[in-house]
């Protein structure tokens, strides 16, 4: 006879650390660090996941010790009693978790317990991505991709800022019931009016209304300005010496040797960088890293890197002009119409 979710047995004790920053007490169905999908009864007060019955889309063990129990990191989605109980597996040592995901535990102790993020933009995070916002006004990071079966969108927070205030991936049609069309948030100044919408475990419910789009587009329908974007370590502009824009990189957290690789974050690249690996100098030993100085920028077209020749791969990388690198923490002003 098929067992459904409400029939389950939670025998397993456990922890849960919210992205709100409450550790509630949990009940589980098995232990989580086996293959097979596990059940979660999640009670009253467990920050942004309401109560009720979850299970584990995905699980990797983080850790695992005699003496001090287990770790796990995990993706929840809702079930209904009604369900029946799958036992598919979920654990996954090549899963490509991140910051966003949650964290169960055998004691309470196991957390390191940061102090949760006030504003979208204390956490490192690419800000040329898409942005949303939802309907108390509150800005926040997102990633949206198109659903072929439904030819709506799914729509999920890119950080864990925003995952604490919604914690899953949310289907989205257009407010104004138009179709949805491939590359409707490709564009510099793309914005979409959507309906978002929850799946319970038994069925979608209307969620909210947000307006999705790039940064600038968004700051264009906001009720209060958008608050400044703190790029920390990992990103940094550079300014050309001759005149023009400055282009923001990625590449400069904890960089190796003596270059430093750019990594292009803008979704629109200048022409001089496009197609290109690009490299600067490291600072030299009377210039601090975190300082602003003056850099030659040099490029090797991704073609000869691939070529099967090896005298083209060898081929050294050519200067493509003279650049001043900003100093950590710098954001040009109305960067957000620079990408």
């Amino acid at each position: 006879m098929t067992q459904t979710v409400g029939e389950l047995d939670f025998p397993i004790h456990g922890f849960l650390e919210t992205r709100r920053g409450p550790i509630v007490e949990i009940a589980l169905s098995n232990a989580p660090t086996r293959m097979a999908r596990t059940y979660l009864l999640v009670p009253d007060g467990a920050g942004e996941i309401p109560p009720g019955v979850y299970s584990t889309a995905v699980k990797q063990v983080v850790d695992l010790d005699e003496e001090h129990g287990w770790v796990v990191e995990i993706d929840l989605e809702p079930e209904a009693k009604a369900a029946e109980v799958r036992a598919d597996t979920t654990l996954d040592d090549d899963w490509e978790s991140d910051e966003r995901d949650l964290l169960i535990a055998s004691t309470p102790d196991r957390f390191l317990q940061d102090s949760p993020a006030e504003r979208e933009g204390d956490q490192p995070v690419n800000p040329f991505g898409l942005w949303a916002i939802d309907e108390q006004g509150i800005p926040l990071r997102v990633e949206a991709e198109l659903d072929e079966e439904s030819g709506g969108l799914v729509v999920e927070a890119a950080t864990r800022f925003g995952k604490a205030l919604h914690p899953w991936s949310y289907g989205a049609v257009r407010a104004d019931s138009l179709e949805i069309e491939q590359h409707a948030l490709d564009s510099d100044d793309a914005l979409l009016d959507l309906q978002l919408y929850t799946f319970d475990g038994a069925e979608d419910r209307p969620y909210q209304r947000w307006h999705v789009g790039t940064r600038r587009a968004v700051e264009g329908v906001a009720t209060h300005p958008l608050p400044e974007f703190d790029p920390g370590e990992w990103m940094r502009w550079l300014t050309p010496v001759e005149g023009g824009d400055p282009v923001a990189f990625g590449g400069f957290l904890a960089p190796e040797g003596s270059t430093i690789a750019l990594e292009p974050v803008m979704p629109q690249e200048p022409a001089w960088a496009a197609g290109r690996v690009l490299t600067i100098a490291r600072e030299r030993p009377d210039q601090a890293f975190e300082g602003s100085r003056e850099v030659t920028v040099y490029g090797k077209p991704f073609k000869e890197l691939r070529s099967s020749a090896a005298k083209l791969r060898k081929r050294a990388a050519t200067p493509i002009g003279r650049f001043m690198l900003e100093a950590e923490g710098f954001m040009p002003e109305g960067w957000s119409r620079l990408g």
